[in-house]
């Protein structure tokens, strides 16, 4: 039987993907539930989410090194294979109860180097197996992915645990990964192009590090990774003081919360929607910076100064629009211009600069707030004076501040990007991936080319 190919075997890679994110997120609630049940310790929760973040920046590197050491197929099926055995461990320490807080430390170490793997083969495996102009589409069906599970998983997860026990959404995880597993070993999916005969051959630790310095030594893509960490710095920020937000605004209406986040969603999966549908411009930058406009203005600064439930929703649904927009047309950039068998590394580097941007959000955004912001927001003090009228003051107004500041900051990063040409012009200065390195067809018994199976693998496998 001939695998699917093209659009179809990769809409049936996305369906046992979703599936399995969408075990993992239920997996990821009941476990934080059964943390603070047993300790009620913040610091015993933010550790379990911790140690899976640690890793998965720890491991980014390694992982670009294996992906474009390895066939696709086989680091997507590590990827799998690896989380799915650690979620198996887990369900079997509470059927016999005896799961540890130090024992949900390491397999979510464990997950998390595994998770490392994940988001960088499937973008680089996008490349091989859809056509140019699928890439936007394709990359909003992956961010809607790992987005749209969050609307549904905490719901099925309070249920199921709720009218049984942890133990069976643990399973139903487990039992999620047979799809992902299943999905992989369905489909066609192309070898690594080959590559060029005079490139030097590299040991495993600078294929460690030659992501990092792909993007370094070009001034376009570099600018472009500066572009994208500023906005996910702004971006986590944002995120982070979100529901304290709402809360604030609403005299901790905790129903306003979650009609509110529920908007958001919405937006996420018309965004998704929207990308996948339009047909893709030949200018993505522009889209891009203009989406970092609206998100800004919008989604931060309207956000910041309003009290009012349908703007604050509204706004959100801007944001959440947005984003598939950025993370679509912005990474159909990088594989556009990335040769395949460099984008597994260049995907892992980008990856473990930008998940950092979460924990730099953390230590910016915290301490300015609580210690400089919301003190100088106070009734009497100057920012109360200076601003009060806008965003109101106290708590309230020092986050809404901190939202308009960060509107006003990402406003001025688009124009500064707009007017400048390595980062505006990046899909003309920049050559595409030039056609003859595209994959070939596949044979479906082998994923190698037909007219180049021994050469491919044996550049591949190096």
């Amino acid at each position: 039987m001939r695998r699917p190919t093209g659009f179809a075997a990769f809409s049936v890679l996305w369906v046992g993907q979703f599936l399995s994110v969408l075990g993992t997120r239920m997996t990821n609630f009941a476990v934080s539930v059964w943390v603070w049940d047993q300790t009620g310790s913040t610091t015993q929760f933010t550790l379990t989410l911790f140690f899976a973040f640690a890793a998965t920046v720890v491991f980014s590197p390694i992982a670009g090194a294996i992906i474009d050491r390895w066939n696709r197929r086989t680091t997507l099926m590590l990827a799998e294979v690896g989380t799915a055995l650690a979620t198996l461990v887990l369900l079997a320490l509470f059927l016999t109860n005896t799961a540890n807080l130090w024992q949900l430390y390491v397999l979510n170490f464990v997950t998390g180097a595994f998770v490392a793997f994940q988001v960088p083969v499937f973008q680089a495996t996008i490349t091989l197996m859809m056509e140019r102009g699928n890439y936007p589409r394709a990359n909003a069906m992956m961010f809607a992915v790992r987005t749209t599970p969050e609307l549904f998983a905490p719901l099925l997860a309070a249920l199921l645990l709720a009218t049984t026990s942890i133990e069976l959404v643990l399973a139903l995880d487990s039992l999620s990964y047979l799809f992902a597993i299943g999905s992989v070993l369905l489909i066609a999916i192309p070898a690594i192009p080959p590559r060029p005969a005079d490139t030097a051959p590299s040991t495993f630790w600078q294929d460690c590090r030659l992501g990092f310095t792909f993007i370094m030594r070009s001034r376009p893509l570099r600018n472009l990774e500066i572009f994208l960490i500023v906005i996910n710095i702004l971006a986590s920020i944002g995120w982070l003081l979100l529901r304290p937000m709402v809360l604030e605004r609403t005299g901790d209406d905790a129903d306003a919360l979650a009609l509110v986040l529920a908007t958001g969603a919405i937006g996420g999966i018309g965004g998704t929607i929207l990308v996948a549908l339009l047909k893709t411009p030949r200018d993505k930058m522009r889209y891009v910076l203009w989406a970092t406009v609206a998100f800004s203005v919008i989604g931060r600064i309207v956000y910041g100064i309003s009290d009012v439930l349908l703007v604050l929703g509204f706004a959100l649904i801007v944001v959440h629009m947005c984003i598939p927009v950025i993370d679509g047309y912005a990474t159909s950039v990088w594989q556009e211009k990335v040769e395949p068998h460099y984008q597994g590394r260049v995907f892992a580097a980008r990856q473990f600069v930008e998940e950092l941007s979460v924990p730099i959000a953390t230590l910016i955004a915290g301490p300015l707030l609580e210690y400089v912001i919301v003190p100088w927001m106070a009734e009497g003090e100057t920012g109360a004076k200076l601003f009060g009228g806008v965003v109101g003051t106290g708590s309230v107004g020092g986050i809404g501040l901190v939202f308009v500041a960060i509107g006003v900051l990402g406003t001025l990063l688009a124009v500064v990007s707009f007017l400048t040409p390595s980062l505006r012009r990046i899909e003309t200065i920049m050559p595409d991936v030039a056609p003859e390195t595209a994959a070939a067809e596949p044979d479906p018994a082998t994923d190698t080319p037909v007219e180049a199976k021994q050469p491919v693998e044996a550049g591949a496998a190096r």
